[in-house]
Order: structure tokens, then C-alpha cells, then sequence
């Protein structure tokens, strides 16, 4: 009795970490939409499906006015319906996945090693793309100004009819590659940093630190893995511009130079810090109200 106890448990706090983790990713991703469409604007305006030439954005300021002058307040959230479609079950994924993976690796006594909290953060963020990546590719092309579309559900169903089932997994490799190190480096930082915090330098553990730790550690994962980002954007657009994820590697190193691997940078910086902050401090929030037991692993 007390074994089934202990596995029903396991299985509520598990949903319940789950519901903790789209509700952070929600509130996160809502926050930081404006400054993820124009991050996305930046990086996929060189490629020609894209509707617009490649010196139609030049900037943060100049594209701010532009959006707004000429699609309006609300174009800021362009696809974030779709985003959140997407979002919702992929934070729930990825920081729950992230959870559980390391309860699995750790020792008997709970402890990691600073490996075993990389390969957790990789696994949870392979496992999360996976499953989301269609979505993904749905709300870049909703994102474009001259897209055609008139919402995600058309949108799919457009894309699936003229280009074909694999079209929504196009740039998955690349994907896949950019996200491991990324989620890797993102939760095993934000770990360490909080150990360092609140455990070497002893200081209070409390809401707003969380906060500034989570935008550090994500500003430095993010930048570390922005050139497989663009890469990425670029091949999940229309056409045959490249031929695959070397050939876009190529391509753009030897056409256009190594910065543009870095195009749209700066507003994702921006978008990293309080998405990063406000995504881990709400989970822990909603943790800790949903009545999730705390274990040694977890984030």
C-alpha cells in the first residue's frame, strides 16, 4: 500500500509539474512577443520567401516604428496564438522533462554532477523540440508580413497540401543540435548559479535574486546558441534557396559574413532576460502552490 502510495504520488506531482511548466512558459512567451517577432523579422528577411527585401529592417528602433506605423499595436503579437499553442506544451515539457530527467540520473543521496545536469537539460530540451517543432515552423510563417495566411489551422493545412508532410519538420537537425546546448547550458547555469548563491556565499534565497540569476544564465545559453538559432529560421522557410543545413552554413558565412549568423541578436538578448527570469520563477511559484514535494534534484 504504501509502495502505491508512494508511485500515485509521483504521478500527481508529475501533472502537476506539468501544468507548473506551461503556465510559466505562457506568461513568459507572452511577455516577450514583441521583440520575438522582430528577433525572427532579422533573421529570416535575407531569405526571399520571406516577402520583404533584406534591408527592409534595419534596426530595433526603425523596426518598432515600422510595425507599428504600418500593421498596427497588435501586430507586435502576430502568431502568438500560434506560439503559445506551441509554448504551452513545450515548457511543460521541457522544465517537467527537465525535473524528472535529473531525479533519474542522480545518485541514491540526490546529488548531480555538473555533467549529469548538462545531459538532463539537453535531453529535456531535445524532448520538448521534438514534440513542438511542427508548431514551430507554423508560427514563423505566420510571423511574416506578406505570409498569405489567415491563421495557424490554414496556415498548416497550406503548408501540408503545397509543400508536402515533412515541410513542418524542416530545420528539425539543426534544431535539435541548437537546443541541446542551449537548454544544457541554460538549466545546468541557473543551478550552479543558485548553489553558488545561496549555498558558498549564503545569501537569502529569494524571488527577485531567482530572477537575475535565470537572466544571466539565459542571455549566456542563448548567445552562446544563437548562430544554430538563424540557421535553423532560415531553413524552415519556403523555397530551395539552400539545399540543406550545411549548404545554409556555407552560404551565409560566404555571401553574407560571419555577423549575419547574429542578425536579430539584439532583440532576442532583450527577449531572453525577463523570458528566462519570469519562465523559471514561475515555476517554482506554481510549484510550491500546487503542492509539488521538493526534492534535492529539482530546479
Amino acid at each position: 500500500p504504501s509502495e502505491e502510495k508512494s508511485l500515485l504520488k509521483s504521478f500527481f506531482d508529475a501533472n502537476k509539474m506539468v501544468v507548473a511548466g506551461g503556465t510559466a512558459g505562457a506568461l513568459a512567451r507572452t511577455a516577450s512577443a514583441p521583440l520575438d517577432r522582430i528577433k525572427l523579422l532579422f533573421q529570416v528577411q535575407a531569405v526571399k520567401s520571406s516577402g520583404v527585401s533584406a534591408t527592409t529592417y534595419t534596426g530595433l528602433g526603425q523596426t518598432f516604428r515600422k510595425i507599428y506605423l504600418e500593421e498596427g499595436l497588435l501586430a507586435f503579437w502576430k502568431g502568438n496564438g500560434t506560439n503559445l499553442i506551441r509554448i504551452v506544451p513545450y515548457s511543460s515539457a521541457q522544465l517537467s522533462a527537465n525535473d524528472f530527467y535529473k531525479r533519474q540520473l542522480a545518485s541514491p543521496s540526490g546529488d548531480l554532477t555538473v555533467n549529469q545536469r548538462l545531459i538532463a537539460g539537453a535531453l529535456a530540451g531535445m524532448t520538448a523540440t521534438a514534440i513542438t517543432h511542427p508548431l514551430d515552423t507554423v508560427r514563423l510563417r505566420l510571423a511574416m508580413p506578406n505570409s498569405g495566411f489567415t491563421g495557424p489551422t490554414q496556415a498548416f493545412a497550406t503548408i501540408i497540401r503545397t509543400e508536402g508532410p515533412m515541410a513542418v519538420m524542416k530545420g528539425l537537425p539543426p534544431t535539435l543540435a541548437g537546443v541541446a546546448p542551449y537548454a544544457a547550458v541554460n538549466f545546468a547555469c541557473y543551478d550552479l548559479a543558485k548553489t553558488t548563491v545561496y549555498g558558498r556565499l549564503q545569501m537569502e534565497p529569494h524571488w527577485m535574486t531567482n530572477m537575475a540569476i535565470g537572466a544571466g544564465t539565459g542571455l549566456f545559453a542563448a548567445s552562446t546558441c544563437y548562430p544554430l538559432d538563424t540557421v535553423r529560421r532560415r531553413m524552415q522557410m519556403p523555397g530551395t534557396m539552400y539545399a540543406g543545413s550545411l549548404d545554409c552554413i556555407w552560404t551565409m558565412a560566404t555571401k553574407e559574413g560571419p555577423r549575419s549568423f547574429f542578425k536579430g541578436w539584439l532583440p532576442n538578448a532583450l527577449k531572453v532576460v525577463p523570458q528566462n527570469s519570469i519562465r523559471f520563477v514561475t515555476y517554482e511559484i506554481m510549484k510550491t502552490l500546487l503542492g509539488v514535494e521538493k526534492q534535492k534534484t529539482d530546479t
